[in-house]
């Protein structure tokens, strides 16, 4: 792939001069945007300016990082992403795409959502459960899907930013088209740093505490070619490096990535196909400390110097046009992932603990217009899994004698997936839909392997998990007059079999088998399996365009969740998954007096909820807005101003078991200049 890539980048452009138009990549396996579906097109996202994409997604209630943050300042372990509140841990339960290509860590599944820059992208998409079940695992809640901007000739933008807490940006793009465009380049870079803000509550901070400071920095390559009317090869390289401060003096987290792809795209008459081949490098350090009770000092708790990861996937997708009625759209995938911590704990233990995971699976999706007012889409999915050469050593940093070895046995087994949707046009304005289905979601390479630390609380790995089946029901009612108003609510249940959960550890002989001790005021937790849980809820939104300048609308998610039955530990029954408020709404109203100019503003609400199983740990309802600004100043250059949690509300984060609050960004503001040419 190393050659084919270099012979790409360097062939001469010098071909026939016939014109060839770019052929459509097949990422997303549904293309029209359903009404339970939220969706962002490229003026949208060049409005709205996020510092990281995230910050956009956030605004739709049912999008949640772990914690109450954006991922520009907090640890990556935590933006594992979970559609309408659907996962008891900070692992992602919800897939990512770019161009069809998954981008959830191959060791932990979280997201370094600061690697993608809102210029390049011409759609942000959010889809449900019922739309995602082709992907298999890591969807059981949705899917999150990046669509890239089209390659198109002197097409390119530079893009700076700068604001509150030190933060600079920087970003750009170039296209580059040959005469008769068979061969179409782009070229881009972008960075970013901030001083960061503090991570503790002000009343709770020591000389230890710092500013949560980032650097990032990223650079792609991409490079396609059009053989004929019916045949182009599409190449993609790119980098990134971040940097990020955890808080004190001594702690901090890094990770470098690097990305491959290599995409063949065909068209014969009805028939459109896509073979994919993708390469996914991770490289990964975090130091976490033990401060002293006053925050005075601090010392070296657990320092994860080398956690590697890597992901080696592909597949092929066919879409067919089997007439006005039929559309079928099938294939198969696969991804072969691999990953390892390297850990000192304190200044006594070396831990080397990991393992590999593999899943491939076919798909078939049959979608059907029974009537001009009635269609229906129904989707299977068949995976075979293995996990595989786990082991976890540890030794003695003083001596190196081994204090334990152990490695899991390897297992494997087949997991199905499926879901029904039927949409009825009721009337011209009204519209209902119904869907059920059925998928999984295997448990990470760093749930089955890794064990953490956050301050006293340590959490345990535990290789024997089982994958978490989710079975759901989904069903809603949208209106749409013309185009000034429209709105939608629906409701959704999850019945989840397994549901993996930082299971607290209460046994005084099992704290002795799985911890030895605890720290003085700590708690000692383990990854282990719920029998059975379950969330259910309502979401909805509207738009109404009230005059021809002046747009409102709003969001809303209710939703309950619940561990039903866990007969290893009863204290966990009726108890709510962890950061799940039970209510949240954006509501917004935007202004634009005429061509040129845009305001905007913006309301967060989120409703109490509990960082912890057994509900002890209570973290506050907040309120947040925001404000923004743009001017389209010519044709070429737009400016904008935004600022964020406009009258600085403390929101807090979390709460650990020793009594220490975290807290999210104070109120931020930046003003950016974005160039197109």
């Amino acid at each position: 792939m190393r050659f084919l890539f270099l012979t790409l980048s360097t062939t001469s452009l010098t071909l026939s001069q016939e014109t060839l138009e770019p052929m459509v990549v097949i990422g997303e396996r549904t293309r029209e945007i359903l009404p339970n579906e939220t969706a962002w097109d490229d003026f949208e996202i060049q409005q709205f300016a996020p510092q990281t994409i995230d910050a956009l997604l956030a605004t739709a209630p049912s999008f949640s990082l772990y914690r109450r943050q954006s991922a520009l300042f907090g640890n990556p372990t935590s933006s594992g992403v979970s559609l309408r509140n659907i996962g008891a841990t900070a692992a992602a339960r919800s897939l990512v795409l770019f161009d069809g290509i998954p981008q959830n860590d191959p060791f932990g599944g979280w997201v370094n959502w600061a690697r993608y820059d809102p210029a390049l992208l011409d759609r942000v998409r959010l889809s449900s459960s019922s739309q995602s079940s082709t992907w298999g695992n890591l969807s059981v809640g949705g899917s999150v899907q990046f669509t890239s901007k089209t390659i198109k000739d002197g097409q390119g933008s530079l893009t700076l930013s700068g604001g509150s807490q030190g933060y600079l940006a920087g970003s750009f793009f170039q296209d580059l088209v040959s005469n008769d465009e068979r061969w179409r380049f782009r070229v881009g870079a972008h960075g970013s740093q901030s001083d960061g803000s503090f991570l503790l509550k002000e009343t709770q901070r020591g000389e230890i505490d710092r500013r949560a400071d980032l650097e990032t920095r990223g650079a792609f390559l991409q490079a396609e070619w059009s053989l004929n009317d019916n045949l182009e090869i599409q190449s993609h390289l790119s980098w990134f490096d971040e940097e990020r401060g955890n808080g004190t003096t001594l702690t901090g987290n890094s990770t470098e990535a690097f990305d491959y792809s290599l995409r063949i795209l065909g068209e014969h008459h009805d028939l459109s196909w896509q073979a994919l081949l993708f390469y996914q490098d991770r490289q990964f350090t975090s130091v976490f400390s033990a401060a002293a009770p006053d925050r005075s000092s601090e010392r070296l708790a657990l320092d994860q110097f080398d956690v590697p990861g890597s992901g080696f996937g592909g597949g092929l997708t066919l879409d067919w046009e089997a007439s006005d009625q039929f559309q079928i759209l099938g294939g198969f995938d696969f991804r072969l992932l691999s990953g390892e911590t390297n850990e000192n704990a304190g200044t006594f233990r070396r831990r080397r603990a990991g393992g590999e995971q593999d899943v491939a699976g076919a798909f078939a999706t049959v979608k059907h217009e029974i009537s001009p007012t009635s269609r229906i889409d129904a989707s299977l999915r068949l995976d075979h899994w293995e996990l595989s050469d786990g082991l976890r050593r540890e030794t003695s940093l003083s001596s190196g004698n081994l204090l334990r070895g152990d490695s899991s046995s390897d297992r494997d087994d087949w997991e199905p997936s499926f879901s029904l949707r039927w949409e009825q046009d009721l009337s011209d304005e009204w519209l209902f839909d119904l869907a059920v289905g059925s998928s999984y979601r295997l448990p990470t390479l760093n749930e089955l392997h890794r064990p953490y630390r956050v301050r006293r609380d340590i959490t345990e790995a535990n290789p024997f998990l089982k994958p978490e089946r989710y079975h759901f029901l989904e069903s809603g009612l949208a209106y749409g007059l013309s185009d000034s108003f429209s709105f939608r609510f629906g409701g959704f249940h999850y019945w989840i079999d397994d549901a993996i959960a930082n299971v607290p550890i209460t046994d005084p002989d099992e704290i002795l088998t799985l911890f030895g001790s605890l720290p003085a005021g700590g708690s000692g937790s383990q990854r282990r399996n719920v029998d059975r849980s379950r969330v259910y809820g309502i979401d909805g939104y509207f738009d109404w365009a009230i005059a021809d300048s002046v747009t409102l609308s709003g969001k809303g998610l209710w939703s309950n969740t619940r561990f039903d039955y866990s007969p290893g530990q009863p204290l966990l029954e009726d108890e709510s998954f962890p950061q799940s408020p039970v209510f949240a709404m954006n509501l917004a109203a935007h202004y634009h007096p005429g061509q040129d100019w845009r305001f905007s503003l913006e309301v967060d609400y989120q409703s109490s909820a509990y960082d912890d199983l057994l509900g002890e740990r209570r973290l506050p309802e907040f309120w947040s807005s925001r404000m923004s600004a743009s001017w389209q100043a010519t044709d070429e250059l737009r400016l904008g101003a935004r600022v964020e949690n406009l009258f600085d509300a403390e929101i807090i984060s979390g709460s650990s078991n020793n009594g220490l609050v975290s807290v999210g960004q104070p109120r931020a503001f930046w003003l950016t200049a974005e160039w197109k040419f």
